[in-house]
């Protein structure tokens, strides 16, 4: 079940699915994909486990298939390092929703691909990226913002450890608010976690399973 807040004014929902969208503009957000990971460590000679990019590229799928999506944000890191032929399954899935979707890429410190793999894909990539209501989208947090606005990042991949009996510990990916800014989870899913501890001026959302739960 996704998180229903408000972000100046403008209804949000966090997604269990590691994404946010805002309704007013039917605008899907996600962050830090870093698709072709597996193959770039494989190709560098890394054990790791074989990539099936098509089961990440399907999560995208449902989420278009389930929301009313006018555009999509990738707020950078969309592409972990060099090419490689994930990039090219991608391109397919891209063009194949493009006629329905607008795409914007927040460039982030990974993405290193040569402009020439953005030809002829219907993504525009800027910096950052400023709804009128005063939400500013970018990779990394902006200095010096109005303190009106709210900064909207990615890059630290949040999540946040849940204790439980038996010594049990879980490490849960998050949303966290703090300062004029959230910090967005990590759509990928080989891309580790930064412990975030709560502050008595925070918030964070969990993710467990299929459901965001604010964390007390």
């Amino acid at each position: 079940m996704a998180k229903r807040i408000e972000l100046n004014g403008l209804e949000c929902f966090l997604l269990p699915q590691k994404a946010m969208y805002v309704t007013k503009y039917e605008l899907l957000v996600i962050s830090d994909w870093h698709l072709g990971k597996l193959k770039h460590f494989r190709n560098a000679g890394f054990f790791v486990p074989s990539p099936d990019i098509s089961l990440e590229i399907d999560e995208l799928r449902l989420l278009i298939s389930d929301l009313p999506i006018r555009e999509i944000i990738f707020l950078g890191d969309l592409f972990h390092s060099e090419w490689n032929t994930d990039w090219e399954y991608f391109k397919t899935f891209i063009n194949s929703v493009a006629q329905q979707i607008k795409f914007t890429l927040t460039k982030g410190n990974h993405d290193v691909l040569d402009k020439k793999h953005f030809n002829k894909l219907p993504i525009a990539i800027r910096s950052e990226y400023i709804l009128s209501e005063g939400l500013v989208f970018s990779h990394e947090p902006i200095v010096g913002l109005p303190t009106y606005m709210l900064n909207i990042v990615g890059h630290i991949h949040p999540g946040y450890l849940v204790g439980f009996k038996g010594r049990q510990n879980f490490r849960l990916p998050c949303f966290y608010i703090q300062d004029h800014l959230l910090i967005l989870p990590a759509f990928g899913k080989f891309t580790g976690l930064h412990m975030m501890k709560k502050q008595e001026d925070s918030t964070i959302y969990a993710i467990i399973h299929d459901e965001v739960i604010e964390i007390k």
